[in-house]
This record gives C-alpha cells, structure tokens and sequence, in this order.
C-alpha cells in the first residue's frame, strides 16, 4: 500500500462535473481514468484544468495529433511511464506511425516541419527552456504565428508540470482501462503496452 495520494473514482466524489468528467476519461480522453482521479482530490482547480486542456489544438496549425507528439515528447523526456503509456484515444491511431521519430532522437523523416519543431520545442521545454536561442523562434515563425507559438508553450509547460505531478504521484493506469495497471518509474521504454 502506498503513502501517496491515490486517483478517486466517480463514485467517491460529490461534484457531479468532476464525476461526469471522471467516466468521461473511461471511455474517452485517455481511455484511463486515474490522471483525473487524481486531479478530483482538488474539484475545482481539476475543472479549470480539463477546461484549459479543451481549449488547445483548436488553431488550423495547432492540431490535437501535434499536441500528442509533444505530449509524448515531454513524458519521454521526464520518463513519466503514466504519460508514455497511456495515448489521447481520438488521435492515438494517427499518431502511432510517428512514435518512433519522437521518442529518442527527433527525426524529421517521418514528421513534418511543424511537428519536428512542435517536438523539439516540446523536449526544450522539458531539459533546458533557458537554451531556447532566437534562431529556434525564428524558425518557428515560419510555420506557425505568434499565436500559436504562444500555445505550444502552454501546453508543451502544462505537459511539463503536470507530468511531474504524474511521476511524484507514480501513477498507474486503473484496472478496468486497456493498459497495465503496473508501469514502472523511471520509464525505461516508452511505448505503449497495449493495441
């Protein structure tokens, strides 16, 4: 039995938003409830959080299957085995074929040039954001605006932030979702266990 906080399930929440988005993440989101169990110990700033996450990958250059590769960039980099695991099940079947350019060295055979910037801004953001040189924003500016910039970083220090709540609390995929329910931390390979 661990000392760390452990995720709630629907059932032991009182705010039926919370419990609603609970269920949700069952059968969508992740296909894996314990991120937002673990979040609903807090109601409120859970809510404002999923909120936020709904509102990114709605820009024509922002896309969700971009904010995935970055996404598993940064659980790469941290060796967050819960994020490396787990996939956003609306785009999982899309991103699947460029997994293998993310994770270790980025590669830019299988990505196009918005997603191998998008992915090393996601793996700057996660080692060393006080090494990111004018010439890389340079080089984002030619694919993306200011505006978009300014939404990869959100969400790319979001990632970053919440995957180290991931990794402090060694969370595990629940029993009743696809993935195995006993990643190991530090993540040692980060590919998915499941189909």
């Amino acid at each position: 039995m661990t000392s760390r906080p452990t995720p709630l399930d629907s059932d032991a929440v009182s705010d039926p938003e919370v419990a609603e988005r609970i269920e949700d993440a069952k059968s969508g989101w992740y296909g894996d409830a314990a991120f937002f169990g673990a979040m609903a110990h807090c109601p409120e700033i859970f809510n404002h959080i999923v909120a936020a996450f709904e509102s990114f990958g709605q820009r024509a250059n922002v896309d969700t299957e971009l904010l995935e590769l970055m996404r598993l960039k940064v659980a790469e980099s941290h060796q967050c085995a819960y994020c490396a695991t787990v996939r956003t099940l609306d785009v999982r079947d899309a991103v699947k074929p460029k997994e293998d350019a993310v994770f270790g060295d980025i590669t830019g055979d299988e990505l196009t040039r918005r997603e191998y910037l998008a992915v090393s801004l996601a793996k700057h953001l996660s080692e060393d954001p006080h090494r990111i040189r004018d010439d890389f924003f340079e080089n984002l500016q030619e694919v993306f605006t200011e505006a978009e910039i300014i939404e990869l970083l959100l969400f790319g220090s979001l990632e970053v932030g919440l995957d180290r709540f991931c990794i402090a609390l060694e969370l595990q995929p629940t029993d009743d979702s696809a993935y195995p329910d006993d990643v190991e931390y530090p993540l040692e390979n980060p590919r998915p266990k499941t189909d």
